[in-house]
C-alpha cells in the first residue's frame, strides 16, 4: 500500500469521525457506502475498484447535500481486478442546491469537482474536472404497470463536464452527459431501476457513447442497505463516461 494511499485512508477515517460526532450533535443525516465496481475499463478513468463514500445532507441552508469520494482503483486495472492490491484514484467532491418545485417534480442542481489525485497517474484522468448538472424527477402516477403499492417514478439529468489545468500532457475532457430513468419502489424500501446514460464527447468530435445499467436494492437490518447493478455498452466504446462491462455492489447505511 503507498504513503499517499495510507494518507488518504487515514484522513478519510478521520474525517468520518469528526462528521458522526457533528451529526450526532446537530442532527443533520450523514450517510456511508462502501462500493465494489469490476469494470471494463474502456476510459483511462474507468476501472475496476473500491470506493468509499461519505454524504452529508443538512436541514437547513442554501444546500442540500455534499458528498465526497475516495476512489481505490486496483493496481490491476483488467475486469477481474484485485481489491488487496488497491491504490489511490481521483477524489471527486459534490454539492447539491436545494430541489426546485417543477409541477408534480422537482429539478435538482449540483456541482461536481474531480482532482488528478490518482497514484500512479496512470489510474486517473490526469486532469481537473468540472461537472455542472441538472437533474429532474416525476412520479408517473398513471404508470400501466404499477399497481398496488409501487410507485413509478421518472426522471433524467443533463450535465457538462469540461477538464482544466493538470497534466498537459494527457487528453483534455469535454463531454456532455445526460441520463433517463425510470424506479420502481414497493414495500419496505425495496427499490428496481433502469437508467439509460448517453453521452457525448466533443473531444472526438461528438462521437456518441452510452451505456444502460439495471439495478435493484433493498434494507438488510441494522439501518444498511445493500445494491446490486449490471451495466454494459450500449453503443460508442472509447467515449468518456462510458465503458465495456460493469458488476457493481453497494453497501450504505446512514446515521
Amino acid at each position: 500500500m503507498t504513503a499517499a494511499l495510507r494518507l488518504a485512508l487515514a484522513c478519510g477515517l478521520a474525517g468520518a469521525a469528526s462528521l458522526a460526532f457533528a451529526a450526532d450533535e446537530d442532527r443533520d443525516e450523514w450517510r456511508f457506502e462502501v462500493k465494489r465496481q469490476n469494470t471494463g475499463r474502456g476510459t483511462e478513468s474507468e476501472s475496476t475498484r473500491t470506493t468509499l463514500r461519505l454524504e452529508y445532507f443538512p436541514e437547513a441552508g442554501f444546500f442540500s447535500h455534499f458528498r465526497l469520494d475516495v476512489p481505490l482503483p486496483d493496481a490491476k486495472t483488467d475486469f477481474s481486478g484485485d481489491p488487496l492490491d488497491p491504490r489511490l484514484g481521483d477524489i471527486k467532491v459534490r454539492a447539491s442546491a436545494r430541489r426546485i418545485a417543477a409541477g408534480d417534480g422537482s429539478l435538482l442542481p449540483y456541482v461536481e469537482l474531480t482532482f488528478p489525485t490518482a497514484d500512479p497517474a496512470e489510474l486517473g484522468s490526469g486532469k481537473y474536472q468540472l461537472g455542472l448538472n441538472l437533474s429532474g424527477s416525476v412520479p408517473w402516477q398513471d404508470a400501466p404497470f404499477a399497481t398496488g403499492e409501487h410507485r413509478i417514478v421518472v426522471g433524467g439529468l443533463l450535465g457538462q463536464v469540461v477538464s482544466f489545468a493538470g497534466d498537459a500532457a494527457r487528453n483534455d475532457i469535454n463531454y456532455t452527459k445526460t441520463e433517463l430513468w425510470l424506479r420502481d419502489s414497493w414495500g419496505e424500501g425495496h427499490v428496481a431501476k433502469v437508467t439509460l446514460k448517453p453521452n457525448i464527447d466533443w473531444v472526438q468530435d461528438g462521437k456518441t457513447g452510452a451505456v444502460i445499467e439495471v439495478e435493484g436494492s433493498t434494507g438488510i437490518g441494522g439501518g444498511w442497505r445493500v445494491t446490486l447493478m449490471g451495466g454494459h455498452l450500449a453503443w460508442g466504446s472509447g467515449v468518456q463516461g462510458t465503458y465495456g462491462k460493469r458488476i457493481e455492489l453497494t453497501l450504505s447505511t446512514s446515521f
